[in-house]
């Protein structure tokens, strides 16, 4: 009922759609796969794009390390898990990013050299491994306060838990590296420079050296730069398993800057040993606390829990310089995420220690206590003043806190976009919400557009549920509809202006109707019969928004909105039985979900044809049914060249042809790190390798096929987004704006060629208006000069808060199409342009001549264009030129305060006002004229009588319709047309 009820609704968003992508179709049956020959780089094409950031940052993103100026809190350097390293200096009113052009976005440690705040290191590469994590390229260094970066080696070393700088000489520094987390590879240890970084010495004497087991912390004596501890970690992960401990971890002491060490083992648990946090009090360094992972870990209540002579996982304290240690509390949640302790550096009996929850002890780490009220969980960092008992910064999952008060209030830093976006996807409003599932921070929804001076702000964004936040999907007939998955699989049907209104559709026996009958029983709890990944794929068809495929080791069908499901597979998994046991932690169990294996990954239907679907999985399988699950082919068997078992990213199905997909697949959870693309003709028979010039290292998680151009491809990897307009021949970066960070999600938005990254540590992001790049075909490339059809310009109506708010806000931008930045009064109108896009295959000698007229034949704006080689995109400000008598009078005006100027400069001043006059005995069009009255007004402002200060010239707003643009190069005249609308909330009223 629901769908009939929204049929003429759909017809007619078809019937748009179609008539606005005709044009391009037609060019697109002029693609052939032939390279592309100008003499202009794709990459320099695509460099004329800008990303922008939507957000959202309301709920910040993980924190792995925070340091600051010891005699100077307010100025701060925060390691993004995996969204770069971020600088205040004014105690987190402002966050400037510093690191965003560098090999990776994923941060282990940063360190400041005490003396002089200018030398800062970051190691990359995330020490909190959990299955997400991303992977480092080594330490940098900078001399200029994070201005600029240099790479200083140690880029085997893949994730840096730890740096310490010596107190007065800055050319001695300590790495603790953990080493390669998917594998036992590449380097792991402690690491000594002297020389500033120039070289680097592993330390072994006495330390493990046995390529397994990596450093994860070091520490130094405050009063004795020669005394060093160091805690030693055995990990590993597989796509299936993670195994925490070794018998060669531990703690281990040097007296002699590191030439030399022992292990300490008085008062600690003998054995296997897993992760380590270590902490010196400042006071008096002989104090030392430790949180050690270790296999004893017996249940609370019991007789082993009360008898703290039995050694195992806990809190211990040595007040000897580590020569001795005491038990003193069996407290240590998730040790491979968290194992941070801390003392306050003026009183050695306030201890923290980090978790899911922030616990504080009063008496040594004897006893702990639940902290920290007013912020959310999942605590990984602090950083202490050594001045102020109080005053502490704290970092988790949700971003970083500072507080005054020893944690009774919080000011928290909701200005930092961090978010670690798993997927995204978009509805059909106008402007249309873009939907992001998140690492531990749920599923929310926010405008590409706010219609706001300010931008698009956190208040602009809403929360669906909390959890871990993956896929989502929004009914192309009904945005208030959203499906949201959060991990394990729970999916959910909510909507979108009662958010609370949340109805679980997830599939289960009582909901799915044939259960018994497609899937045996459940004989051992251990290996689960149906199993969810993490990152449970599902998809709306593109064919009715009321069928909804799931994916779990069974692929699920509801034709119902979900209420109720069918199972139209078998296992399409291997079901090895040894990667599907619940078991993974290593000494400590962590069995979550996250390493579920044997799992469906990725799904997706052909918009060809209703139940030809694509199937990718965790563990190399990929399938194809051509008849909604009746039969399934496998067909990963035909792809040659690729080792067995890689996890499957990203299946794409074409827009063009029914036998035609895509394939990614990422390496990275079996340690091998290099990109993988494949594209099939013939249903998955046969497959050709298009990963051609894709970076090495950089895994790929997404492809999207442009639905207009068969030709233009994007991918998202681990340090960024590419994108081909020969078909995977050739891939080039794709725009500017975007920060080294990993691309895990791509989407085109159907109606206004935006397209959409979610990334995993920075948040949203959208790149306005690919329509010139759907039209570049290679007869294009070959032209001189091509003017392309433009997209439709809107002229967008203020919905602002008004007031000014301060510095502490996070701002994302709106489309480029509009200004950003409001006066002080908040004017009503906002200013609106359109973007002209044209191709020049050489740099013209003179500026181009562009004319913009009404139908017919009006002329209404004239202007003078300076364009490169390449693409050019020229914003019209959605104004006439004004009439002659107001350019009449505006030159008299500015001939006037030229001359009264001339009457006051002096010196060097009088110099810039003669080039200025220059340039003015030049101007003919307005634009240009209002160049040097800006010029003007801004060198001399102070100078202008207020009875000469006059605006800038502007004509009138044009109207809504339609418009001719043409462009004349080497004597021809070009055409093509812009649609202007008013903003749809008028037609709404």
């Amino acid at each position: 009922m629901f769908f009939h009820e929204k049929k003429k609704y759909t017809y007619f968003l078809a019937l748009k759609i179609i008539t606005f992508c005709l044009f391009y179709l037609i060019i697109g049956l002029l693609f052939t796969c032939v390279p592309l020959q100008s003499g202009v780089e794709p990459a320099s094409l695509f460099q004329k794009f800008t990303w922008r950031c939507i957000g959202p940052a309301n709920m910040g993103g993980r924190i792995s390390d925070i340091q600051a100026l010891d005699d100077d809190f307010r100025m701060v350097i925060v390691a993004s898990a995996s969204g770069g390293v971020w600088k205040s200096t004014n105690a987190g009113t402002t966050w400037e990013p510093i690191f965003d052009t560098y090999g990776s976005a994923s941060i282990g440690a940063v360190a400041i050299f005490q003396r002089d705040p200018n030398i800062i290191w970051v190691g990359t590469g995330e020490a909190n491994v959990r299955n997400s994590v991303g992977w480092g390229d080594g330490i940098y260094k900078s001399v200029d306060g994070g201005r600029t970066f240099v790479k200083m080696g140690l880029e085997d070393t893949h994730h840096i838990a730890r740096i310490i700088t010596h107190p007065t000489d800055p050319n001695i520094v300590y790495v603790a590296a953990q080493g390669h987390l998917w594998g036992y590879t590449g380097e792991r240890g402690l690491f000594k420079t002297t020389d500033g970084g120039r070289t680097w010495v592993k330390l072994t004497n006495g330390l493990p050296d046995d390529g397994r087991t990596g450093c994860t912390e070091i520490e130094m004596d405050p009063q004795n730069p020669e005394i060093l501890y160091a805690a030693f970690w055995e990990r590993i992960r597989y796509p299936y398993r993670f195994l925490s401990g070794g018998p060669n971890g531990g703690i281990f002491k040097s007296t002699d800057g590191g030439r030399t060490w022992r292990k300490l083992t008085k008062g600690l648990p003998q054995g296997e040993v897993g992760r380590i946090g270590l902490a010196i009090y400042r006071q008096n360094p002989q104090i030392i606390m430790a949180i050690i992972e270790h296999g004893f870990q017996p249940p609370r209540g019991s007789k082993d829990y009360e008898d703290m002579t039995k050694l195992g996982s806990g809190v211990y304290r040595s007040e000897d310089g580590g020569e001795s240690w005491t038990y003193v509390n069996r407290y240590n949640n998730r040790p491979f995420y968290y194992s941070q302790i801390y003392i306050n550096p003026l009183d050695d009996q306030l201890v923290y220690a980090m978790g899911t929850r922030a616990m504080i002890s009063t008496d040594g780490g004897r006893t702990f206590q639940p902290g920290f009220p007013g912020i959310a969980g999942d605590f990984h960092v602090m950083w202490l003043d050594p001045h102020c008992r109080d005053r502490f910064y704290v970092g988790n999952d949700k971003g970083i806190s500072l507080t005054h008060d020893q944690g009774e209030h919080f000011n928290f830093f909701d200005n930092l976009a961090i978010g670690q976006i798993y997927a995204v996807s978009v509805d059909l409003r106008d402007p249309y919400y873009v939907y992001v599932g998140l690492q531990d921070n749920g599923v929310w929804g926010g405008p590409s557009n706010s219609r706001d001076f300010n931008g698009i702000l956190n208040d602009h964004w809403f929360k669906f549920h909390s959890g871990d936040g993956f896929y989502t999907a929004v009914d192309p007939t009904d945005w208030t509809t959203v499906y949201s998955e959060s991990q394990n699989g729970r999916l959910r049907r909510n909507h979108a202006l009662f958010r609370q209104l949340s109805v679980n559709i997830t599939p289960r026996q009582d909901n799915t109707y044939n259960w018994k009958e497609k899937i045996p029983p459940n004989k051992d709890p251990e290996r689960p019969v149906v199993r969810m990944n993490w990152n449970t794929p599902f998809i709306l068809s593109p064919h009715n928004p009321r069928t909804i495929y799931y994916g779990a080791n069974f692929l699920f069908k509801s034709v119902d909105r979900g209420d109720h499901w069918r199972v139209i597979s078998p296992d399409l998994t291997t079901n090895d039985p040894e990667k599907t046991r619940r078991e993974s932690g290593g000494l400590t169990r962590d069995v979550t979900g996250a390493e579920t294996h044997c799992t469906i990954t990725t799904i997706s239907e052909s918009p060809l044809k209703a139940g030809l679907i694509w199937v990718g999985t965790d563990d190399g399988q990929i399938w194809v049914t051509r008849n909604d699950g009746q039969t399934w082919e496998k067909i990963s068997p035909n792809l040659k060249g690729v080792p067995a078992g890689l996890w499957v990213s990203r299946v794409e199905a074409s827009h063009f042809d029914e036998g035609t997909a895509y394939v990614t697949l990422d390496g990275h959870r079996s340690d091998l790190f290099q990109p993988f693309v494949f594209k099939t003709t013939d249903f998955g028979q046969t497959w050709v390798d298009i990963t051609s010039n894709l970076p090495e290292g950089h895994c790929v998680y997404v492809i999207r096929e442009d639905p207009v151009n068969p030709l233009l491809l994007f991918v998202g990897t681990e340090f960024g987004a590419f994108a081909s307009l020969d078909g995977g021949q050739h891939w080039s970066p794709l725009g500017k704006g975007l920060p080294t960070v990993a691309v895990h999600d791509l989407v085109i938005h159907p109606r206004e060629a935006d397209l959409i990254a979610g990334t995993h540590g920075r948040s949203a992001w959208i790149l306005d208006d690919i329509t010139p790049l759907r039209q570049m075909t290679p007869e294009v490339w070959e032209k001189e000069f091509f003017l392309f059809q433009n997209r439709r310009a809107t002229k967008w109506e203020a919905i602002s808060r008004g007031a000014t708010r301060g510095h502490q806000l996070f701002i994302g931008r709106n489309p480029l199409s509009m200004s950003q930045v409001p006066p002080s009064n908040s004017p009503t109108r906002l200013v609106n342009s359109a973007a002209i896009h044209f191709w020049l295959k050489e740099k013209p000698a003179q500026p181009l001549s562009l004319r913009i007229c009404k139908p017919d034949g009006q002329v209404i704006k004239v202007a003078r264009v300076e364009a490169d080689a390449g693409l050019n995109r020229y914003w019209w400000n959605l104004r006439a030129d004004p009439s002659a008598t107001a350019v009449k009078i505006f030159r008299r005006r500015m001939d006037s305060l030229f001359k009264d100027l001339q009457g006051k400069v002096r010196g060097e001043l009088k110099k810039d006002l003669k080039k200025l006059q220059q340039q003015w005995a030049k101007a003919v069009t307005p634009a240009e004229m209002n160049q040097v009255w800006a010029a003007l007004t801004e060198k001399f402002r102070t100078l202008i009588s207020r009875r000469l200060f006059l605006r800038p010239l502007r004509g009138t707003e044009v109207g809504a319709g339609e418009y001719i643009i043409e462009m004349k190069y080497k004597g021809q005249v070009f055409r093509s047309t812009l649609l202007v609308r008013e903003d749809p909330l008028k037609g709404e009223k």
